[in-house]
């Protein structure tokens, strides 16, 4: 069988340990999401439902560019690992490695009960971008069409603090992390060969909150697992200063790239300022912001504009793969 980099199509980049193709496959939308609506997830449900359908994409990034990195799951069971039997079975069908990227969530715990994604987390977030971004953040949420979809298409799901009230200091000082639970979710890549370890975004909870010890632990712990170990970030604007003040050792950061600044907080701008004065590579997601914005001018701003060392993209119809693909392919062969 071909490693993934003897088979890679596209230049590779230095990213601690692992050579990290400049770009590789999303995992949306085999789970489902569009980042567009309803009716859209529900026809990726139906067009990915099975492990066939899933390869016949893989085999196209694969065959006929040389994409041979995958971004890997474990948030929703069911169809995650439907995915990662299509990358394995896309593998055999190839001859060729696959080399993964998971997202790994990091279980945040406050007196037993996981905090990770709960209301007051986003209360807690709201809080730090307005603080960093005033009137400019408030305006930008309007605006966020990524940001209206993630709340079920209506900004009066939003989270703020007059709705939920943010976490205090002492609720952050019994922060821990429930490793017995994070074992589990390093079970379920059980057997298959990590690439690169992205521990979730619940670093922007924990950096806000103060929390480098637990950030710390953690990383150290997942360095015991695997050479090569990454953050994603979603509030890139004042979580990654935060990260570098405190000298957090990460390889990388995943964060949200995209010309119209979509999920991009508190501000594009605020955002785009930490990311091109990070003092580690950035790997960007969300590069064609949800589907909104495609063709060259979007890698050509990622790549070019920002200077991103990598790029995740999303995986829709094998014709949707050929064109986006072929974008990409194109500004990076500039």
């Amino acid at each position: 069988m071909k490693s993934y980099l003897e088979a890679s199509g596209v230049p590779c980049v230095a990213i601690g340990a692992a050579q990290v193709p400049r770009l590789v496959m999303g995992i949306h939308p085999y789970d489902g999401c569009s980042y567009q609506n309803a009716e859209r997830d529900a026809d990726n449900l139906r067009s990915f439902g099975t492990v066939g359908q899933v390869v016949d994409v893989l085999r196209v990034a694969v065959e006929e560019f040389g994409i041979t990195t995958a971004q890997v799951d474990h948030m929703i069971p069911h169809l995650d690992r439907l995915h990662l039997q299509a990358v394995s079975e896309t593998e055999r069908l190839t001859d060729t490695q696959i080399g993964l990227l998971p997202y790994i969530l990091i279980p945040v715990t406050l007196d037993g009960e996981i905090v990770s994604y709960s209301q007051r987390a986003h209360a807690t977030f709201y809080t730090h971008d307005e603080r960093l971004g005033g009137e400019a953040f408030r305006a930008k949420l309007e605006g966020d069409e990524i940001l209206r979809y993630t709340l079920s298409g209506t900004m009066k799901n939003l989270v703020t603090p007059q709705i939920v009230a943010p976490y205090t200091e002492e609720e952050a000082a019994r922060f821990a992390i429930d490793y017995s639970v994070l074992e589990q979710y390093l079970g379920f890549f059980a057997g298959c060969e990590i690439l690169v370890a992205d521990p979730g975004a619940e670093i922007d909870l924990l950096a806000m909150t103060g929390r480098f010890d637990l950030i710390r632990e953690y990383i150290t712990f997942l360095r015991s697992r695997f050479d090569t170990v990454i953050t994603s970030v979603h509030h890139a604007g004042v979580t990654i200063p935060l990260l570098e003040t405190a000298g957090i050792e990460v390889d990388a950061y995943l964060t949200p790239v995209n010309r119209p600044g979509y999920y991009m907080f508190p501000t594009k701008e605020l955002a785009l300022d930490a990311i091109r004065n990070a003092r580690k590579p950035i790997i960007a997601i969300k590069p064609l912001a949800g589907g909104r914005d495609l063709g060259t001018a979007a890698f050509d701003h990622v790549y070019n504009s920002v200077g991103v060392a990598s790029t995740l993209y999303g995986m829709g119809s094998a014709a949707q793969v050929r064109e986006t693909t072929a974008a990409a392919c194109t500004v990076l062969a500039a």
